[in-house]
């Protein structure tokens, strides 16, 4: 998830373990609030991770963190390091002036997507 309010770049360690990247041990350990599983965390090892998407490849660091619901985390550090702008209107992300268009789901492979999201949410929103 590209995520603009957090301050954190961040990847679940069994995400960490598929992408076979040497995971490092943190000399200082950092406290970790929100949007981890459980109320609070603590980061104790990072990683180097190559990003590849359409039209952008580079090396990122990534904190290894037990976190809730995403693989992975990119939060306002890659964002601003990248250049990266949510644009709503047009549904897509540009990373580096490169536009990565959004994927509109329609029909069945929507209703997939919202069953898995029910079977992770599974209390109904309140308004």
């Amino acid at each position: 998830v590209v995520d603009s309010g957090s301050t954190s770049t961040a990847m679940l360690p069994a995400f960490a373990d598929i992408s076979k990247a040497l995971v490092t041990w943190l000399r200082n350990p950092v406290i970790l609030q929100l949007g981890t599983v459980g109320s609070c965390s603590r980061i104790n090892f990072g990683m180097m991770s190559n990003i590849e998407t359409k039209g952008y490849s580079s090396p990122e660091y990534f904190d290894v963190v037990n976190i809730d619901k995403y693989d992975m985390i990119m939060g306002t550090p890659f964002m601003h390091c990248n250049k990266v702008i949510l644009d709503f209107k047009k549904k897509c992300v540009s990373i580096n002036r490169r536009p990565i268009m959004g994927k509109v789901l329609d029909g069945e492979e929507a209703d997939k997507v919202a069953r898995r999201h029910r079977m992770r949410c599974p209390e109904p929103l309140k308004k």
